[in-house]
């Protein structure tokens, strides 16, 4: 949904949808084949920034107007999309109050990453990969994550459309990359009143798992951006490592620039 994110027949639909998963199952060299220039390319380039503006935006009449009415979505992440309205309701969601004030969300193309291929009496297939950003508070950003995107474009009434998308790879992203070893200084169990933060090293990244009555419950991903904080990849907290000599002893946890709580480790 969102990354995104004339009907033909069954047999031209399956044909297509086909086509796409051969390319992204078998890896098929398509370079050479490929549009970085020209006429097509420049049509298609316009259309992603036109479609992703849309998207950016929250502005659901105008990403709706990209939309062919037989549309599917395949994502790796959120599953398959069947049609024109079930995008539009997964957007509504996407662009509601509740969920751009937890996790305002910005897509933005990689340069040089767009490359496009012409498909005979049909229109074009676009790939490209992007990375997203959580947009704080305060009119910064952070980068979350990133994602490939493989797209078919068909001229429709003289109007481009996107007819399937298949959104996938996406991978977690921080602002920095941070050792194992620098990572592993801070795997622990915190202490508050009412709960027991555990941390561990999940690849990359950190996760905090909130412990209460010895149950784990709430939990999510930490993103480095300094040596020793962490950040959500929604809202604004970050947690805050805090060493006494080369020891970790305590964790800030902050909200929107301010102290709420203070964790002493175990």
């Amino acid at each position: 949904m969102g990354d995104a994110y004339h009907p033909d027949g069954y047999i031209m639909k399956t044909t297509f949808r086909s086509i796409l998963l051969i390319i992204l199952l078998t890896g098929l060299a398509l370079t050479a084949f490929s549009q970085q220039s020209g006429e097509l390319y420049n049509a298609i380039v316009k259309m992603d920034s036109l479609f992703f503006s849309a998207q950016n935006e929250c502005d659901l009449e105008k990403y709706a107007s990209f939309l062919s009415e037989d549309f599917e979505f395949f994502h790796d992440k959120g599953g398959f999309t069947a049609s024109k309205d079930d995008e539009m309701k997964g957007m509504g969601i996407f662009c509601g109050e509740e969920q751009r004030t937890r996790q305002p969300i910005r897509r933005e193309l990689i340069d040089g990453t767009l490359k496009v291929y012409p498909m005979d009496n049909y229109g074009a297939m676009e790939f490209c990969e992007h990375v997203f950003y959580l947009q704080i508070n305060d009119g910064t950003e952070k980068v979350v994550g990133s994602g490939k995107m493989t797209a078919l474009w068909k001229l429709i009434n003289n109007e481009w459309k996107l007819t399937r998308v298949i959104s996938y790879d996406h991978q977690p992203l921080a602002e920095i990359e941070l050792s194992s070893e620098t990572l592993n200084q801070y795997v622990g169990d915190y202490v508050l009143p009412d709960r027991v933060v555990n941390v561990v090293r999940e690849g990359k990244l950190l996760r905090a798992t909130d412990i209460t009555n010895g149950k784990p419950g709430w939990n999510t991903e930490l993103f480095p951006e300094s040596e020793n904080t962490f950040y959500f990849n929604y809202e604004n907290i970050v947690y805050e490592f805090i060493k006494k000599g080369s020891t970790v002893t305590t964790l800030n946890i902050y909200e929107n620039g301010v102290l709420i709580e203070k964790a002493e480790r175990k």
